[in-house]
């Protein structure tokens, strides 16, 4: 509904913006008919153009993650994260949609009881005739005489008394569509009623019709002085039904004054000439650009080792492959051969993300798990866009190679490399990895509460801090991670859990997930090890703990033994104000930001814990914003492909320190 909202908003700016443009350039111009096109045709453009958004792809480069020594604790992030942080949904965002809805019911009852008035006094008419596709009905009312339609109904009174002016003047309401015009606007008004622009705009078209069909009036032959006498004689009356085209108009003054005024000259129909300017403003305002991720450090390697057109490279997983040695071909040094594509002005451009793409078709069979390795396939992009000439250079065995050449095959089209102005052919290697592990099942997760005397408690036995090797099951080589639970009371000391945490750097390969108590749902981030020496250093500044990193990057945490919290040089102790202020933060310096935090080993676990979730909140928070910028959907409805590249544009980078 949000979404919905934010167009209607849109659609509101350009009919304000067109109207304006016919207020000021063509509202007192004699071009009746071609006005009248002008004022429906921008109406219903103001709702079409914020749905017309131009895509532009730009590349991205992807930080590397912030690594300083394992022994600061500088914790790697996952790169994956669900969304933790569910937005509640604003009071004022509710009572908005309920304010907008019950307007748009509003102004539709009236309009369609308006209908229904007119369809009663017409089903009660006396029909007398019918003439050039009109259906007359006179009617006991003393009403104005108005055509619906197909249908022009008169009064008893106006029947009696000469009427060839007034049956003239409704047929041409009739013969020019008026009705459909007014149905339409007043659909269209709905849903933009609190716009004033809207308003105006139906305002001038119903005084367009009349013009219109006073002109078609005075060509029949009418006399145009006993013509204004009719309209000033039948200007006592009042009509009451919006979607009619009544002969009395309240607009009599203007219609008089139009009737004796001089053609406007051709040339100034040309004014509407600066439409075009406005829809392209439009248009590029509504441009949207789609960030493709790329590796800056891996594109540096690909201009300066490889040849052009070498794409990024995908693996493939194969899980339950055979406990006896499998043939495995692996890559050369440089089995390719030079690719010599000429200087271009552009390179062929995949309409989606193609290494992505390929990923996700390919699947490891069961009955090629005997093999793994890399294959390597070279393809052409074609000068239509469309792929062919596929060649395995580098192969691992017939079935793996099809599959790959198969899936390369049903390519999406690609937009073809220019040079010159004229498209060219261009041609790329893509490299597929396919890796066999013998087990897909994931480690039991292992949980580690850990006491305020040091001890760990787990599956309830007690450990020492030596003992840890004996809860954490050995990793084998290519097996999924081991998942570590940290659980701890608010007041147990982080000193404690900094003991756990440099005595499970020893081992390898494992997850830690840093929860409460009262709740599992924590911070999960990689382990990374002890350095060779087996000893942690600490950092003793903020220098030291961000080697090679703009300062003015870096926001300070700093959580005592008190558990009270500096953001930088200012104490805040609010929840509401952390969140504030590090979303100010991220926002300012986008990908570059780093969040430092810093514990004594006084401080309480719960301290730590909620400083860690407000974090994640402040990350989640802007990360939503930045999808509905991007993408304008909020982040929990994006694709895991979408979300990904949201987290590449607003990376995660928390790096911690304690002190002894």
């Amino acid at each position: 509904m949000r979404n919905f909202l934010l167009y209607d908003a849109k659609v509101a700016v350009a009919l304000l913006v067109f109207y304006l443009f016919y207020r000021f350039l063509l509202k007192k111009e004699t071009f009746h008919r071609f006005n009248r096109v002008v004022l429906v045709g921008t109406a219903v453009l103001s709702f079409l153009l914020p749905l017309c958004i131009i895509t532009i792809h730009k590349p991205m480069e992807t930080a590397a993650p912030l690594v300083t020594e394992p022994a600061m604790v500088a914790e790697l992030p996952e790169q994956e994260l669900a969304p933790l942080v569910q937005v509640s949904e604003p009071w004022w965002h509710v009572a908005l949609t309920i304010l907008f809805w019950a307007g748009v019911a509003f102004v539709l009852g009236r309009v369609l009881i308006s209908i229904l008035s007119i369809l009663r006094i017409i089903r009660q008419g006396e029909p007398v005739r019918k003439e050039d596709g009109c259906r007359i009905l006179v009617t006991e009312r003393d009403i104005d005489p108005f055509s619906w339609m197909k249908d022009i109904v008169l009064s008893r009174k106006d029947w009696e008394i000469p009427h060839e002016s007034i049956l003239a003047h409704e047929k041409a309401h009739i013969a020019y569509g008026h009705s459909i015009e007014i149905l339409l606007v007043d659909v269209l008004s709905a849903l933009q009623w609190f716009n004033p622009a809207i308003w105006m705009l139906r305002a001038d078209l119903k005084e367009l019709h009349e013009y219109e069909a006073d002109d078609a009036v005075l060509r029949a032959g009418a006399n145009l002085r006993e013509y204004q006498y009719l309209l000033i004689r039948k200007a006592v009356s009042k009509s009451g039904y919006s979607v009619a085209n009544s002969f009395n108009h309240s607009i009599l003054k203007n219609r008089i004054t139009m009737m004796s005024k001089s053609r406007s000259p051709l040339s100034r129909g040309l004014r509407v000439l600066w439409l075009l300017p406005l829809v392209c403003l439009a248009i590029g305002l509504q441009a949207r650009t789609v960030y493709v991720p790329v590796d800056k450090d891996s594109e540096k390697n690909v201009s300066d080792e490889k040849p052009q057109g070498y794409l990024s490279e995908i693996v493939v997983i194969g899980y339950g492959g055979p406990e006896a040695p499998r043939h495995h071909k692996s890559l050369e040094k440089d089995p390719l051969p030079s690719i010599k594509n000429p200087d271009m002005d552009t390179e062929a451009v995949c309409r989606e993300n193609f290494s992505w793409w390929l990923n996700t078709r390919l699947v490891y069979p069961d009955e090629a798990k005997t093999d793994d390795g890399t294959v390597l396939a070279k393809f052409t992009v074609g000068t239509d866009g469309k792929v062919k000439d596929i060649t395995i250079l580098w192969s691992v065995s017939e079935q793996l190679d099809g599959i790959v050449a198969q899936q390369i095959a049903k390519s999406p089209e690609w937009t073809p490399a220019m040079k010159e102005g004229k498209p060219v052919e261009m041609s790329f290697i893509q490299p597929v990895v396919f890796m066999v592990r013998t087990s897909s099942k994931t480690p039991s997760p292992v949980v580690l509460n850990i006491r305020k005397d040091g001890t760990i408690e787990s599956g309830g036995k007690v450990y020492t801090l030596s003992q840890l090797k004996d809860i954490i099951p050995p990793h084998a080589a290519g097996q999924p991670q081991t998942t570590v639970t940290i659980l701890a009371a608010d007041d147990v000391l982080m000193g404690a859990v900094d003991d756990v945490k440099n005595e499970l750097r020893k081992l390898e390969s494992l997850k830690v997930n840093y929860a409460s108590a009262s709740s599992r749902e924590g911070i999960t981030r990689y382990m990374p090890p002890l350095p060779e020496n087996g000893k942690v250093k600490v950092a003793k500044t903020v220098d030291e703990m961000f080697q090679g990193v703009d300062r003015e990057t870096i926001l300070m945490i700093r959580i005592n033994s008190l558990g009270a919290v500096m953001l930088g040089n200012r104490r805040v102790q609010d929840d509401v104000e952390i969140v504030r202020l590090g979303k100010a933060f991220l926002k300012q310096h986008g990908k570059e930001t780093h969040f430092g935090l810093h514990h004594d080993r006084g401080t309480g676990y719960g301290a730590y814990t909620r400083i860690q979730t407000l974090l994640k909140q402040v990350y989640e928070e802007v990360r939503d914003e930045k999808a509905q910028e991007v993408y304008g959907k909020r982040l929990q409805d994006l694709s895991a492909d979408e979300r990904a590249q949201i987290n590449l544009l607003v990376p995660l980078s928390i790096s911690e320190a304690e002190t002894i």
